[in-house]
């Protein structure tokens, strides 16, 4: 088991959340403003400076309950309340999206790329908030710093972790399809992944679809 997997598992996680949930939020017709303060919350919360100090410290993978407790409290960190059924879609969702992910990539460090990947989208969500977007920054420095010199032998660890955390995550993926079968749909939950190269080197990007799940934002703060 690898002591450098927690960070990637986190922000691969909370990326996937965030993505869900701005889908969610639009496709619902959530007004602009509390869909912005609801991404704004999570994504300051997400990358509080000490928590982040925390996670990337060498440790074991938390386990699978006090991860999605993790979760849970982020996606109720802002004006937005989810009840219990929907955050069980959420959760759902998030890791089999990433599972998948990782399934994916061809190589081991390619894991890494997938988590630049997810940095870059949520800081699509966050440019009018030159403060959080610092903080996102700063992960992102902390990442290529930390990452960037790892061997392809402890990548493999890590890749390898991932696997063992997911292994007995499955039940989502079979309603996915089944679904699919029943309805016909031509759209899949993933549709696929592929590698392309820039300036500045490789990302590794994944475009998937959530066709048919339905979030009940129960409770709004004031």
């Amino acid at each position: 088991m690898s002591v450098r997997t927690l960070p990637l598992l986190f922000l691969n996680l909370g990326g996937e959340m965030l993505y869900i949930l701005d889908q969610r939020l639009r496709a619902q017709n959530i007004p602009g403003d509390k869909a912005r303060k609801v991404l704004n919350d999570i994504i300051s919360t997400m990358f509080n400076r000490k928590f982040m100090e925390e996670l990337f410290k060498p440790q074991e993978l938390y386990s699978k309950k006090a991860l999605r407790t993790v979760y849970e409290r982020l996606a109720h960190a802002s004006i937005m309340k989810l009840n219990q059924a929907s955050m069980d879609k959420l959760y759902d969702l998030m890791t089999m999206a990433f599972k998948y992910q990782v399934l994916l990539c061809p190589r081991p460090k390619d894991v890494l790329l997938v988590t630049f990947n997810h940095l870059d989208t949520i800081k699509g969500f966050i440019q009018d908030s030159p403060t959080i977007l610092q903080q996102v920054d700063e992960t992102f420095r902390q990442l290529t710093e930390i990452y960037g010199g790892l061997s392809a032998g402890e990548f493999q660890l890590i890749r390898q972790t991932l696997l063992i955390f997911f292994q007995d995550l499955h039940v989502r993926r079979e309603c996915f399809w089944k679904h699919m079968q029943e309805t016909g749909h031509s759209v899949a939950f993933w549709e696929w992944g592929t590698i392309w190269r820039t300036g500045e080197g490789e990302r590794l990007t994944f475009h998937y679809v959530y066709p048919f799940e339905t979030f009940e934002f129960c409770t709004w703060a004031k």
